[in-house]
Order: C-alpha cells, then sequence, then structure tokens
C-alpha cells in the first residue's frame, strides 16, 4: 500500500522539527542553528505575471537545499515511530522472518505486509496519525498493490492468460517499473524521445566535434535509458534491446546509414564506450558493494531485503524453470567471480570483503 502526501515539505511543524533535533541528541547550538536557518520565510504568490506583496512563512521548510530532505525526513521518522506504536508494529518495521513491512523514501511512503486486510486497516488510522505530525494523506491517490506470479494457465475476464502481464508488472516505484523486462522496454522508448528531442545536435555536422555530441549523448540520453538499472533483472534478449538501442543512436551519431556499414565492435571502439548490458553488470555490482557496506544498525530496507532473501524466505519453490530475480542475478554476478550466497556466513564473508576493498580499477574482481 502506497501513501501519498500533499504539499508535504509545506505543511511539517517547525516546533515539532526542533523537537525532534532535541529528542535526538543535537547540541544547543545547532538546535539554534537550525532554528535561524528555518526563521524569517518570505514568500509570494505568482498567478500569470502577477505577483503578491511578501509575507512570512510559519510552517513547513524550504525546498531545494540539501536541509530541507534531512528534516522532513526526520519528522516523518518521528510520526512513523508513533504510527507503528498505535498499530501495534514492530519498530523498527521488520518481521519475525526479517521481511520488511515498509519502505521510504523523502514523502513515499510504502507498507509491505502478506495480508490485504492487514495493510486496508492501516489507512485510516495512518491519516490520523500523521495529521497530528502536520502530514496531510491524499487518501485518493493511494495504491494498493498485489505482487504475485499468476499460474500457467490462469486468464482474466477477457480470456487472456495473466502469467508475465501481472498488474503489478506496470506499476511505478520511485519513477521505476516493478517489473525489470516492462522497465527496461519503457526506458527505451524514453531514451528514443530523448534522443529525438537532441535531433539538432546530432546532425550539425561538423559544427560540433564527435566528442562533444558523445558528452552530451552520455548526459542527456544515456542517463535516462540507464535510471534504476542497479536493479534490473531480466532475461539476455530484453537485456540485449538496450544494445541494440545504443548502437542505433551511436550509428545516428556517426551519421552511418545504409548502404554504409560499420562493425559494432568498431562502434564501440570509434565512440570509446561500452555495450549498456555490461553497464548493468557494472551498476549492479557497484550497488551490491554499497548495500554490503551499509551498517548494521542502518534503517535501509535493502539490507534487510538482502538478509530476509538469504535466510529468512522459506517459501516452497514453484513448479518449472527457475524465475529471473534480482537475487538469483546476484548470486550468479557472485558466482561468476567465486563467490557464494547461500546462507548468513556466506554474506557475513561478503560484508568483510566489501568493507576491506581496494582501488582496483577491474571491477568484475572486486565489490
Amino acid at each position: 500500500m502506497g501513501i501519498d502526501m500533499s504539499s508535504a515539505f509545506d505543511t511539517i511543524s517547525r516546533q515539532t522539527v526542533l523537537n525532534l533535533l532535541i529528542d535526538a541528541g543535537c547540541t544547543e547550538d545547532e538546535v539554534r542553528l537550525v532554528r535561524l536557518l528555518l526563521s524569517n520565510t518570505k514568500l509570494h504568490v505568482r498567478i500569470g505575471k502577477n505577483k503578491s506583496t511578501v509575507f512570512i512563512s510559519l510552517s513547513g521548510a524550504f525546498q531545494g537545499d540539501s536541509l530541507s530532505g534531512c528534516l522532513f525526513t526526520l519528522t516523518l521518522a518521528g510520526a512513523l515511530i508513533h504510527l507503528r506504536a498505535v498499530l501495534n508494529r514492530p519498530n523498527p518495521p521488520i518481521s519475525d522472518s526479517c521481511l520488511p513491512l515498509e519502505s521510504e523514501y523523502a514523502d513515499d511512503v510504502d507498507f509491505l505486509d502478506e495480508d490485504p486486510a492487514a495493510l486496508a486497516q492501516i489507512l485510516p488510522k495512518a491519516t490520523s496519525v500523521l495529521k497530528e505530525w502536520s502530514l496531510n494523506v491524499n487518501e485518493q491517490k493511494t495504491e494498493f498493490v498485489r505482487v504475485y506470479l499468476a499460474g500457467k494457465n490462469e486468464t482474466d475476464s477477457f480470456g487472456v492468460k495473466i502469467s508475465g502481464n501481472e498488474p503489478w508488472r506496470c506499476t511505478k516505484l520511485l519513477g521505476s517499473l516493478l517489473c525489470s523486462t516492462k522497465d527496461i522496454l519503457h526506458r527505451i522508448q524514453l531514451g528514443n524521445v530523448a534522443f529525438a528531442n537532441f535531433s539538432k545536435i546530432w546532425l550539425q555536422g561538423r559544427k560540433i566535434s564527435l566528442k562533444r555530441k558523445l558528452l552530451i549523448y552520455e548526459a542527456q540520453v544515456v542517463s535516462v535509458i540507464m535510471y534504476g538499472s542497479c536493479s534490473w533483472s531480466a532475461p539476455k534478449h530484453i537485456l540485449e534491446k538496450l544494445n541494440i538501442c545504443h548502437r542505433h543512436h551511436l550509428r545516428s551519431i556517426l551519421n552511418v546509414r545504409w548502404p554504409h556499414c560499420m562493425s559494432n565492435k568498431t562502434l564501440y571502439k570509434t565512440c570509446e564506450v561500452i555495450p549498456l548490458t555490461d553497464r548493468v553488470d557494472l551498476a549492479r555490482w557497484t550497488m551490491l558493494g554499497h548495500v554490503l557496506r551499509l551498517p548494521e544498525n542502518s534503517p535501509a530496507a535493502v539490507l534487510v531485503a538482502l538478509t530476509y532473501s538469504v535466510d529468512g524466505c522459506q517459501s516452497k519453490p514453484r513448479l518449472g524453470r527457475h524465475q529471473i530475480n534480482l537475487f538469483n542475478t546476484i548470486k550468479t554476478d557472485l558466482s561468476n567471480r567465486g563467490f557464494n550466497l547461500d546462507n548468513l556466513n556466506d554474506m557475513f564473508m561478503l560484508r568483510d570483503i566489501a568493507k576491506t576493498r581496494t582501488k582496483n580499477k577491474d571491477w568484475k574482481k572486486t565489490l
């Protein structure tokens, strides 16, 4: 269950923030500094070309600086601790089997449970408790998503097979679709749109150097395609579509068109790049190292989720071929590099290796 808050950064109480800072153990000077940064906030309202007179705002935090996100996260953390006490849910939100029960990022909060009825009961209490903390939940934007794998012969009301096209696969979370295959295809579409938006740049010929074009392409197109790539786990034929899209763009930038040809190897060498699938592996491998280096008491759910996948998930396996998922993909990455991840001892060993990493350029051999 994902809840959405209206104007979250603009509604938090500044006095609540200061009280939480004191409870967190901040010194008097630190609290005074935050009070000074929050005070004398002047705003004006603009409608069309007309601006209102300047007035002073007494609530909310600045947006766009490094402080506002921290202060909002602090307020949300206090509200969620209060909510867990009301709901009698564990704090930190981890089940007995190490299953994460919540995930938060900025003002996006998701509650997880294996019982849909339990999630439905959370919503009215969450709305009431968060309102006490000056956080307004927009119940109309609340999303319920059931994550499951449909049976091989299961069909919808129109007789179409559901397997591989479950509704949750197209659910967006933090800008990415939950299904890696759907997300990759969606990213390719967005990348093609971004590439077309800069068509004048690619057609400038000698007016813009190839090096400059590739820098623009990397910043404006590749960054769009590779967003969230560290969590992708998809079949090889889907990942290969990334390379196809990438090579098509590079040939367009080089103005290589039929009947002229250029081999893939020559193309990559000319542009001094590597296939996007190799960059996906690198992103996933780098993210695994970051996760393993997190402190043991880190509130980040990724480490908790990894522990649950290694030791806590005791569900009965499904019949048929193995499903392609992130955990199995990570285990394959580790196996290809001579590591195992079959139990907690293996995970602790990997954590020690990740913490003592050396600055080795060969990323295939180091976490």
